[in-house]
């Protein structure tokens, strides 16, 4: 696992070279500079996510550097599948890609030696003087004390809310764990679905446990937990694992209907008002808004904790990041690339055309996002905790996305379930 994490998820999401000379260098051999045998194409081949704003973004870095010519292949690129790994060990896929974020998976392919280092780029350009001391250490977490991915944007998660249903109902935001649990029975009395999930691929279950056991737990425990000081099966992190089998057995939350749909699928059918609450990230409600649904009659707020006395805080993690081909033949104009990214004009051109991920840089006064990613900017910066499955490595990150689906569907116990999460980390460190 990838060393010691801090309070803030902005972490690793500020591994981005800004403006500037960059030099990048790989693991004993080379750089990512100009010049040899392997810097031998002025052309790059990216594969990744096509957003909104990818078309302009890629015309406008052309029109910036007139001699390097970019053919983008859109399309999700699976870590979890394990098509990262191949398409960067066939020696003839992309020269970047843009893949799932965090140790539990960017950490991984550095591991392997699948992809370039990125710390010089930090020390040719000053990161440390514009990001908070504590973002830069984040990105420098690996086994290796040095930076792999450029974070494309986070994602904080909370409960969002039907405000009508809840105004038809008589209900407000519940203020603790107790008063969600009222109001999951009070709408379920009522013949109301009080919460969605769909976590047949995995993800969306573990928003929903991670919200529940940070309920539970709380940040701190989970953060000392994640750097190795502590264990999944602590009595708090297991109390959340009991949490979910709670909402099952009260009837708040179908878990076999959970099971079998996926994350797509109760979104979309919690932004048509078939059920009262469900547990996803900033770009869901962002997502809605760009596809004409009417969003202004659904609010968010975050998983009440436990304790009434503790304020109840996002989880939060990395979305997405850039990564480079150990075996790009066009390294300066990777270079460039990378400094595109970091760039003020790159941020500011997805923020106007669609960006529905919470940026990874520091956001300029004046900058206008998407409402609900403003809200996640602002939840960011003010703390959240901690989305387990980007800071698992992989067979732990695998044994808790198999306790979600085990409490889901009753067959593995709260207590089970977390033992066998607890036993893929320690196996792993």
């Amino acid at each position: 696992m990838r060393g010691r994490l801090a309070a803030l998820l902005l972490a690793a999401t500020t591994a981005v070279a800004l403006p500037g000379c960059a030099t990048v260098a790989a693991p004993g051999t080379g750089s990512l500079n100009a010049g040899g045998p392997q810097d031998t194409s002025r052309s790059l081949r990216i594969m990744g996510t096509d957003f909104p704003y990818t078309d302009a973004t890629v015309a406008a870095f052309e029109q910036q550097h007139p001699d390097i010519s970019v053919e983008y292949v859109k399309g999700a690129v699976s870590f979890e599948e394990g098509s990262v790994q191949t398409l960067l060990r066939s020696g003839s896929g992309p020269d970047l890609l843009l893949v799932n974020s965090g140790p539990g998976r960017v950490g991984v392919l550095a591991d392997a030696g699948l992809i370039w280092p990125l710390d010089e780029v930090f020390a040719t350009n000053g990161l440390a003087d514009r990001f908070d001391p504590e973002v830069v250490r984040q990105t420098r977490a690996g086994n290796d004390g040095k930076v792999y991915e450029i974070v494309e944007g986070l994602d904080v998660f909370q409960v969002y809310y039907n405000k009508k249903i809840f105004a038809a109902h008589g209900l407000d935001v519940p203020k603790d764990w107790q008063g969600f649990l009222d109001t999951c029975t009070a709408l379920h009395e009522a013949g109301v679905k009080p919460l969605l999930a769909g976590a047949r691929d995995n993800f969306a279950g573990g928003w929903l446990l991670g919200s529940l056991v940070q309920s539970s737990a709380g940040q701190d425990k989970m953060r000392d937990i994640l750097a190795g000081s502590g264990a999944f099966d602590d009595p708090a992190v297991v109390t959340g694992g009991q949490m979910l089998a709670d909402l099952i057995e009260r009837g708040c939350l179908d878990g076999g209907q959970a099971a079998a749909l996926d994350g797509g699928q109760a979104e979309a059918a919690f932004w048509r008002g078939s059920g009262a609450m469900i547990v996803v990230p900033q770009g869901s409600m962002a997502n809605a808004r760009q596809d004409g649904v009417d969003v202004s009659g659904f609010g968010a707020f975050p998983m009440p904790r436990r304790d009434a006395s503790t304020e109840a805080v996002p989880t939060a993690g990395l979305a997405l990041s850039w990564v480079v081909n150990k075996s790009t033949k066009s390294r300066s104009a990777v270079v460039e690339w990378l400094r595109w990214l970091a760039s003020p004009e790159y941020l500011a051109m997805t923020a106007a055309k669609g960006r529905t991920l919470v940026p990874a840089q520091v956001v300029p006064a004046g900058l206008t996002l998407d409402p609900a990613v403003q809200d996640g900017v602002e939840k960011v910066a003010k703390g959240t905790g901690f989305n387990p499955s980007v800071y698992l490595p992989d067979a732990a990150k695998e044994a808790w996305y198999q306790a979600v689906q085990g409490i889901l569907t009753r067959r593995l116990s709260p207590e089970r379930a977390m033992q066998g999460v607890q036993e893929k980390l320690a196996a792993g460190r």
